[in-house]
């Protein structure tokens, strides 16, 4: 059976391309077979967050009390183990918001776009996308933006080798007719951000491994990696897992 670029609705994306890399068959679980990945807490979390900031910001917010407002409207009682962790977690994201606030209102950035989505090619491939925020200070530099999270916070050198900012990088270049003066995660948790820059090189690397990996896509290499089994969110329930529970 032939899968990949038969399919009229193939494209790639950043998150597309990232699970073909951390194992070709999970990518296949989740494209093609339509297997969701399970949802928990830390999922949820992240789309309430997201889904909170977009509101806040394209409602125009100017306080606490809307941002708050916007919180509760996003709200979802979905993917927690227990009440108990609900209410930890919704405690938790209050802060975050609140430490957020405190930081964005003395900011003098604007504010262009928020989950800003684009629909262009990389080669021959739908390339699609978003990204979480884009500003403008007011010496007309531009800073693309994404937001995590999750507790752990990553090091420079992470932040200087992902694909997504990568990516999102050519995006604004050749889609949105700008090329990001700056460029960062900004990790909720902690109120962090940790800029980066990308060469042209970089993101000439960065399209490559994105063409290189659709071409396997189309090609139908779903060898699966039995190797990253333990940490993959199918590992119960794949055919080609390696992974066993310690009882």
């Amino acid at each position: 059976m032939k899968y990949g670029f038969d399919r009229e609705d193939f494209k790639i994306s950043y998150s597309r391309i990232n699970a073909y890399l951390f194992c070709p068959y999970k990518y296949k679980l989740i494209y093609i077979d339509n297997q969701y990945v399970p949802l928990n807490a830390d999922i949820t979390f992240g789309q309430i967050i997201h889904k909170t900031l977009e509101k806040y910001h394209s409602r125009g917010g100017k306080n606490m009390p809307q941002l708050s407002e916007c919180y509760d409207e996003s709200w979802e009682n979905k993917g927690f183990a227990s009440p108990q962790q609900n209410f930890e977690y919704y405690r938790r994201g209050t802060a975050m918001l609140e430490n957020y606030f405190k930081s964005f209102s003395v900011s003098n950035v604007k504010i262009l776009y928020t989950e800003k989505s684009f629909d262009a090619n990389i080669g021959k491939y739908r390339f699609i996308g978003i990204i979480d925020r884009i500003d403008e200070y007011p010496d007309g530099t531009k800073e693309i933006m994404d937001y995590k999270t999750h507790i752990k916070i990553w090091d420079s050198q992470r932040v200087d080798k992902d694909l997504q900012l990568t990516l999102y990088a050519y995006a604004c270049k050749n889609i949105f007719g700008f090329t990001p003066d700056k460029i960062s995660v900004y990790f909720l948790s902690d109120n962090i951000k940790i800029y980066t820059k990308r060469s042209n090189k970089e993101i000439e690397d960065g399209v490559n491994l994105a063409l290189e990996t659709a071409g396997k896509i189309t090609g139908d290499d779903f060898e699966p990696d039995t190797s990253k089994c333990a940490n993959c969110d199918f590992k119960l329930k794949c055919k080609n897992s390696s992974y066993t529970e310690n009882v």
